[in-house]
Formats: C-alpha cells, structure tokens, sequence
C-alpha cells in the first residue's frame, strides 16, 4: 500500500511542480504591475543613480568670475542642472573667500573633504605655498575651513594649483597632489607634487610625484583594474591639451604616458565612473571658450570622439569641475535646501483647505513672478470631485505664465510664453486620495507626472518664460491663466499639501523619489 502511494505521487510530481511554478510566474506577474502602477521600478530596490557636480563659475579667458563653490546634479552624468539658481552654495572664511578648482569627495570617514586653489594676503610668506580645505558631513554645511601649507619645506615655491586628493588604502592615508612651479616669478613650469595626511591636521613633507620632464598641471587620479591613471594637462604641447599616464601603485611610477586624449586648449579633466555600468565619462574645460566637453570609455584607455553638443547640458559659466556619485538622499535634501523658491501647506499646520467658493491661497513671494527658463512645480493633491474645472495653481496669463488644473476627470498643465502655449494632460478620476503632481519645464521640455510616473511631455515653441506680473496663488484662477481662460472662478475644492516650487528641472527619478518619500520635504 505504502509503495502504491509513493508510485501515485511521484506520478503526479511533476504536475504540482508546474501548478507551483505557474502560480510563482503568476504572483511575480501581479506584483510587476502593481509596482508599475504604483511608480515603484525595479532600480528604486538600490537607488537611482545621482551625481554632484561642484565647481567655480567664470567666462570665457577668466572673465565674470565667481569664485566661490556651486553645485549642479545629474542622473545620468550628462545633463548638469545647477543648483541655488546658479549661485555660490559656500564661500571660503580663508584666502579672501577665493575657491577655484574646488576637488570634492567621500572620505572612508563618511565625511565630504574639500580641496581647493586659494589667494594667500600678498606678502606672505606662505604665499604660493598654500591649498584650501573644508570638511563636510551633509554637502550643505562646511567646517573647518583652512589655508594648509602643503609646500612649506619648498621655500621656492610659486604657487599650488588644482589639489585633488586620493585614499590611499594600502597605508590607510590621503594622499593630497598639486602642481607647483619652483623658482620662479611666475608658474610656467609646473610638476605635481603629493603629500600624506590621516586626520586633515598634520601632513608629510611635500615630495614630487610626477615629473614627465616637461611643465604639467591639472592632476587627477583614478583606477581601474589594479591601474592608476593619472589625467593631467600637457603645458609642453601647443596647444595645449591632456593625456594620461599609468602606474601600478598610488604614490607613483606613473609611466606609459598616452597620446593627447582631448581637443585643442583644453584643461583639467576629470572622471566619472557611472554607477552599476562599466563606463566612465571624462570631461574637460575648454577655458578660453567658455565650454566643456565630454567622451566616453568602457576600459579607461581608450576614449570616443567627444559627444556632440545635443547630447548633454551643463550650467552657464562653469569652471574647473568634480564629479562624484551621492546618494538619492543627499540629492533630495540638496535640491530641497538650495532650490526651493516657494513651499505651501506645512506639517506643523496641515494640509491647505479648499472649500470651492471663496478659499484661496495667494503668492506672495516675489521671486516666483522672475522670468525661469528652469522650473518644476511639485504638490499633492486629495480632490473631492473632478468634473468641473478646478485651478490648483495659477501663475500669470496666457502671454506669460503657468498653470495647472483639474477638468472633466482630467489632470492639465500648460505653460505660455508671448502667446504660444505648450499643454499636457492625464486621466484623473480618484477623488477622496491623496495624488502627487509634478510639473516640470526644462529650456521647452515639458512634463506631466502622476504618482511618479511620467504621464505625458511635450515640446514648448519657447525655452524661456518672462515675468508674470498678475496676481497668482492656489485653489482658483485669479483672472486671465496660462490655459487663456479669463475670469475670477474655478475654485478647487479639497486639500493641497507639500506644494513646492523649484528654480530647477526635477528628472524622473527625482520625482518618483518624491513621490516614495511624502515626508521628504
């Protein structure tokens, strides 16, 4: 009997594993679609990619120079978007508040330490012998700031230049490297220099690391594979440009020097090396023209043809930058530090209510009405009906403004620019649930998001919306908005919350973080 029972089962095996195995497909199935319909994507389990930019800002040949610490972030490590509307994040309290070549990046302590080019007072004895340092835990606020006088044993030094530093793991310390000239009245023949630190207070003796025989400056430092390539600029090759060159170790050897790997008049290069891929981006400062430019690799030798100009986007007047991977909290409490222009509807006091008839929330901060070429307009919305035309938000007119409203069970945005207007538009029939809504324009591009999601984007005749000079708020329409409807009216009825509006364009992965994270703001 018992042998009769193991003969049935093991005949049947086979199907109860399919059954198992479908049942297993199938739950894996629902649980994709109801991630999709909730925002979630497979990359959020790890996090999106985010990237920090951080430079100084000038034109072209040095001219309109700003030389103080800003930021811009990336998604991709192609399109750049400052923040703080591209001014200073951070001024130095040392050197006369000068920072360029500002060298950002995580130490093994957790903490972001700064480097930087700095004007020592004229007539000092440390004069040319001197970098500036801050240290950071949050990107947002700086200490200890500090003049360090790495050349001090080089009486004869000229000027330190362009300091970057690398963890050095093999003996658990920073290795710190710069360009100096020796010497000389001026800093025309420049080697690069290292010095050892573990703790930012005392530091090793300056030696040299590099010395090709000929004037270089610009060193940066990465690896791949067990190799180390330093990038620096070539002042021995006219016009100048840069190469790099490959050592086994760290601290030096560096041999093997490659051929020049960027165009014409070209200077400190720096690299990013993109998150879960196997590919770097290296970029370079085109100086006297004002422009940076981009390539590509897989291996860290062999470089593309430099991207083509539609294929990415950097801040006006950048200079001389980092690149450096963060995370997707840092970037978010980034953007919600420096580039909020607006916030309405607060914890502390609740969502905003809006009867229908008479209530209204109007702006009253200034900067909204300044004309943006960059904007993004993030709010949550819990509706009681959706039939009628209800305005969430009203900024300007038709000739000029912004606007987004619910209508007929759908969700509408429009922007307007001298009388042409750019519309989208999506189903939304929940009322009684709270919704996230983004709306972001970026030089014409324009996005609709619902619950994180991109719904629908189109392309505006106009990169750049002038000053609104009517009266704008929430919860109706004011007079004339940017749909070209005219009149007091269209009440909304229901809450608003976290409604927020930024000087800079949201990517999609920054909108669903939005979206995952409510109390973010």
């Amino acid at each position: 009997m018992l042998k009769r029972k193991w003969f049935v089962f093991l005949v049947l095996l086979p199907a109860m594993i399919s059954i198992v195995l479908a049942g297993c497909i199938n739950n894996g199935d629902r649980g994709a679609d109801a991630g999709q319909a909730s925002g979630l994507r497979p990359e959020e389990a790890s996090g999106s990619p985010a990237y920090l930019m951080a430079y100084f800002r000038s034109g072209p040949n040095q001219t309109q120079m700003d030389l103080r610490l800003h930021y811009a972030f990336s998604r991709d490590g192609l399109h750049w978007y400052e923040l703080n509307d591209n001014k200073a994040v951070w001024k130095t309290s040392v050197g006369g508040g000068i920072i360029r070549d500002p060298f950002l990046s995580k130490g093994p302590d957790g903490s972001y330490h700064l480097v930087h080019t700095m004007n020592s007072s004229a007539g000092s004895v440390h004069k040319g012998k001197q970098l500036g340092y801050a240290k950071s835990n949050d990107l947002i606020t700086f200490t200890n700031a500090k003049a360090i006088n790495v050349m001090e044993n080089f009486p004869n030094s000229t000027n330190v230049w362009a300091p970057e530093w690398n963890w050095d793991a093999a003996t658990s310390r920073y290795m710190v490297h710069w360009s100096s000239t020796l010497d000389s009245k001026v800093a025309d023949n420049n080697r690069i220099y290292k010095a050892y630190t573990t703790d930012w207070e005392t530091f090793t003796p300056a030696e040299l690391l590099f010395d090709p025989g000929y004037s270089v400056i610009d060193s940066h430092i990465a690896s791949h594979e067990g190799k180390y390539y330093q990038f620096f600029k070539d002042e021995n090759l006219r016009p100048m440009r840069n190469r790099f060159a490959v050592s086994d170790q760290l601290d030096g050897g560096y041999g093997d020097t490659s051929p020049q790997i960027t165009p014409n008049v070209t200077e400190a290069v720096e690299t990013l090396k993109l998150t879960g891929q196997q590919k770097w981006y290296l970029y370079y400062d085109y100086w006297a023209d004002g422009k940076f430019g981009i390539k590509e690799s897989n291996d860290m030798i062999h470089w593309s043809s430099e991207l083509p100009k539609s294929s990415y986007r950097f801040p006006f007047q950048r200079r001389h930058a980092t690149f450096l991977p963060i995370t997707e909290e840092e970037l978010s409490k980034l953007i919600q530090h420096f580039s909020v222009v607006a916030r309405y509807g607060k914890e502390e006091t609740g969502p905003l209510q809006f009867d229908g008839k008479k209530t209204d929330v109007r702006f009253t901060e200034s900067k909204i009405s300044d004309p943006f070429a960059l904007r993004t307009v993030s709010m949550r919305v819990n509706a009681k009906g959706v039939r009628k035309t209800q305005v969430l938000y009203d900024e300007g007119e038709a000739g000029s403004g912004l606007a987004i409203k619910l209508e007929n069970g759908q969700l509408k945005a429009s922007v307007a620019e001298g009388g042409v207007q750019a519309a989208v538009s999506a189903e939304f029939k929940q009322t009684g649930v709270w919704r996230h809504v983004a709306v972001v324009f970026a030089e014409g591009a324009f996005k609709l998001y619902l619950d994180g999601q991109l719904v629908n984007e189109t392309t505006a005749g106009f990169t750049k919306v002038g000053v609104r000079d009517k009266q704008g708020g929430l919860g109706r329409r004011f007079s004339e908005d940017a749909f070209g409807d005219k009149g007091d009216g269209a009440y909304f009825e229901g809450m608003l919350d976290a409604v927020t509006i930024y000087n800079t364009p949201l990517q999609d992965a920054d909108v669903r973080f939005l979206f995952h994270h409510p109390g973010n703001k």
